[in-house]
């Protein structure tokens, strides 16, 4: 009996050995990033175990990875009603609700994680729901950080060994751009378990973000020591290639990434955002091509396809590039849930319109409706003011550079300097003439500030009463003129136009001051310039 007992027992314990082997597996394919394995993994335990809240969990945490999150919300909401009291799936549906952009929605999750394990004192005992919840509120698109924070805080005072914790608090504080907390809690980590990699990958991130690109390579390789084919290691390697714009070995690197983890249509759409945020453009559009080609109803490569192309146009004349992208953003547009449609995607939208040059009138709206949703994108004001320019809407232009100008904590000389030009051309002379004197006082050796504040002097004092215009040309001629040798091989032909214009004024100047000496001599320099401009030909004949 004895013996049937021992054996029942073992049984037991050796079922219990092969579920936590199991899950263990299914979370090493997580940290892996093997999202696929791990999806199929979880849904056999699901199936197997339908009670055990985290194996729902688990399995919602790999769909919000494949870019499935309509599939991680019925398992979340499963893994509810399976086991009401375990704390994750309530945090997966807070995850959830900050991807939609849904902060209230989010915080009723976050709350009801956090309150199966809270003292009569109002201090939150679950460590895990903290780490949990923590983690959701750092990863999501919109965050809340602060409220993070505070959880980390409360769960490091009762547990300062968890390496879950660690992990995510030294996330949480990264999000928040304070490195040097991140990397003691990640340092914390690494002393709790020196052999796993993930710790020393997070750290070697903080540097990227710093730009300390050589110290950021000393951690991915104390990373690599411990395991050199740790998926997340090659994808932050790919990073630093990126930022160090090494885009052969970032291109590498990935393709190990994307070997030691899966090759899924969602890495490889990470691997397309990695190079959209990187600037490096071209090679987005080139990858989008390439899974599209495979999948190409995918709503987000549509998406993404559109903003590389708007961004790759910038410097390419090739509407119907842009018209090919206009109906990419259009198919996103059209199939998603309009909830989830952002500011961003209207402004791409119009940026794409104004380069096929078919509707301008439209773009201008598309600016507004990404303004409406996205207030604080002010940057769309200096690319509507564009649009405007091109419109010949000199006024409107102005306003929306007035508008930038107004909010914006990074405004520059070419700021002011563009918002003159919209102002001079919408014959608000006075005005455009502030402008273009604050940028003489940010970079007082910019010659055009001069000219420009000539110009519009000029227009303000058409019959020459005043020696104002006079003083700016000269003063922009003088500081073209500042190394004399420099100025005969290559400025004065590369401000030909502006100096003609302050040539021709300074010599209409001293006509009407009967200085024809001084006029002939402003008026050869004309010639000298445009051999055959008419007014300076004539006054050099008539004054012989």
């Amino acid at each position: 009996m004895r013996k049937k007992i021992i054996g029942f027992m073992s049984a037991i314990m050796f079922g219990f050995a092969m579920q936590a082997q199991t899950l263990q597996e299914g979370l090493k394919y997580i940290d892996s990033e093997k999202y696929e394995a791990s999806r199929d993994l979880f849904k056999a335990l699901t199936t197997k175990e339908p009670k055990n809240g985290d194996n729902w969990f688990y399995l919602g945490q790999s769909y919000i990875n494949l870019l499935q999150n309509d599939s991680a919300k019925v398992c979340f909401e499963t893994g509810i009603q399976q086991a009401p009291s375990n704390p994750t799936n309530y945090a997966g549906l807070g995850e959830l609700e900050l991807i939609s952009e849904n902060k209230d929605a989010a915080k009723v999750h976050f709350d009801k994680a956090l309150s199966f394990g809270k003292s009569r004192a109002g201090i939150y005992t679950d460590i895990r729901a903290i780490a949990v919840v923590a983690s959701s509120m750092a990863s999501a698109p919109l965050k809340m950080l602060d409220e993070a924070e505070a959880l980390i805080k409360m769960g490091f005072e009762q547990d300062r060994k968890n390496y879950d914790l660690l992990i995510a608090g030294g996330d949480v504080y990264l999000e928040k751009n304070d490195g040097g907390n991140s990397a003691t809690f990640y340092e914390r980590a690494i002393a709790i378990d020196p052999k796993n990699p993930k710790a020393f990958v997070r750290v070697s991130s903080i540097w990227i973000r710093v730009k300390n690109y050589e110290q950021a390579q000393i951690d991915l390789n104390r990373a690599f020591e411990k395991d050199p084919n740790y998926a997340q290691a090659w994808k932050y390697q790919a990073e630093l290639y990126y930022a160090q714009r090494k885009f052969s070995l970032a291109k590498e690197a990935y393709g190990k990434y994307l070997g030691f983890s899966e090759p899924s249509i969602a890495n490889q759409v990470r691997f397309v955002r990695i190079l959209f945020l990187s600037k490096a453009y071209d090679e987005a559009l080139e990858k989008i091509e390439s899974i599209l080609a495979m999948d190409k109803d995918n709503l987000l490569l549509n998406r993404l396809r559109a903003f590389s192309v708007a961004e790759v146009i910038e410097t390419k004349n090739n509407p119907e590039l842009a018209k090919s992208a206009i109906g990419s953003l259009n198919f996103y547009l059209k199939k998603v849930e309009p909830k989830k449609i952002i500011g961003a995607d209207y402004e791409y939208l119009a940026k794409l319109q104004i380069k096929t040059g078919s509707d301008d009138s439209m773009a201008i709206l598309n600016f507004k409706k990404a303004l409406e949703m996205s207030p604080n994108n002010i940057d769309v004001y200096t690319d509507m003011a564009k649009a405007y320019n091109k419109m010949r809407m000199f006024d409107s232009a102005a306003l929306c550079y007035e508008n930038y100008i107004a909010v914006s904590k990074k405004v520059t000389a070419a700021d002011h300097f563009l918002h003159g030009k919209a102002l001079y051309y919408a014959k608000q002379y006075a005005k455009a003439d502030s402008a273009f004197m604050r940028v003489s006082v940010i970079k007082p050796d910019y010659p055009d500030s001069y000219l420009w504040r000539g110009n519009c002097l000029s227009g303000l004092d058409p019959d020459f009463k005043t020696d104002l215009p006079k003083v700016q040309y000269e003063k922009y001629i003088e500081l073209l003129m500042v190394d004399p040798e420099k100025f005969e091989t290559s400025l004065k032909v590369k401000n030909k136009a502006g100096l003609i214009n302050a040539y021709s004024y300074l010599g209409y100047y001293h006509l009407n001051k009967d200085k024809n000496a001084e006029a002939k001599e402003y008026y050869k320099k004309v010639v000298e310039l445009d051999p055959n401009n008419a007014q300076a030909k004539k006054v050099l004949a008539d004054k012989k």
